[in-house]
Parts: C-alpha cells; structure tokens; sequence
C-alpha cells in the first residue's frame, strides 16, 4: 500500500512540475519590426571595402522577416532571408551555414550577432527618427561576396537605405 502511494505521490509531482515548468519553455516569438517595416534601398551615401552591388535592397515585413534582395557589382543576383526570434539564433536562408541572433535595443536600434560556420561578427543598424533612413554599420572582419566563395579580409561597411 505504501509503494503504491509512493507511486501516486511521484507521478503526482511530476505531473505538477510538468505544469509549473511548461510556461518557462519558451515557443519562438517574433520581434515586430514596427517603423522598420517597409521597402528600402541602398543609396549613394553607402561605403564598402570592395565594389558596391548594383542593387542593395532590403524589405522587412510588418512580423519583422526581412528579405535582401541583392545584385554585386558584377550583375550576380543574391539574396536572403530570416525570420528573428526574441533571444535566438535564426537560419538565414540562402546564406550557407549563417544564423543570426536579433536584439532590438530600442525602437530606433538593433543588434544583430551573426554566425559564420562558427566565426562570430556583430552589426547594428539604426533608424532614422522619422522613419525615412535605416543606417545597417556591418561587422569589420571577412565577408563573402554574393555568388562567390571567396572570403575577403578586413570588410566593414555602413550602408544607408532610404525608405521607398
């Protein structure tokens, strides 16, 4: 009789703690872009270490996925996508082996870590009080061209893209 409430009494604290620890796992939620939603492209006032791209355009939708939409200098198309999630690294499709980790530091800041088959660089980007002009200031270290394997050293770039 006793093992038999032992039992009862262990599946009963399992079960409880089941329930008191299921609200701390965490579901992916998404970080609203907010102001930030809309179309942007690159303008003249955006530096690079290399030849800048034709084309350099990013649109963010209102649940904060945001689409590159790039052509190099050379005329070769790229692009990517990812979809941030609050306080986790997230897949960046169409970049091989990349993730990217997202923190929105205040409405008109955010940090991105990014992840490289391992190697870790940082960015932010900011916007513009009134909403017309994201600045993204890209990690200094190695950076590979669209459509291209090759890794350039010592990359950094601040590109400026007016809302369209």
């Amino acid at each position: 009789m006793k093992t038999r409430l032992t039992r009862i009494s262990n599946y009963l604290l399992a079960a409880l703690c089941v329930l008191l620890l299921a609200p701390l796992v965490a579901a992916a939620e998404d970080i609203p872009a907010g102001a930030w939603a809309g179309s942007w492209l690159a303008d003249s006032r955006s530096t690079f270490s290399g030849a800048a791209p034709r084309v350099d355009g990013v649109i963010i939708q209102p649940d904060g996925t945001l689409t590159i939409h790039e052509i190099s200098s050379t005329g070769t198309p790229g692009g990517a996508t990812y979809k941030p999630q609050v306080g986790e690294f997230v897949p960046v499709n169409g970049r091989d082996g990349v993730t990217v980790k997202v923190v929105m530091v205040s409405p008109y800041r955010i940090e991105h870590t990014w992840n490289d088959k391992g190697k870790i660089t940082h960015s932010f980007s900011t916007l513009s009080r009134d909403g017309k002009t994201q600045t993204y200031y890209g990690p200094i270290g190695t950076y590979r061209p669209v459509g291209s394997d090759k890794v350039i050293k010592c990359y950094s770039e601040v590109v400026v893209y007016a809302k369209q």
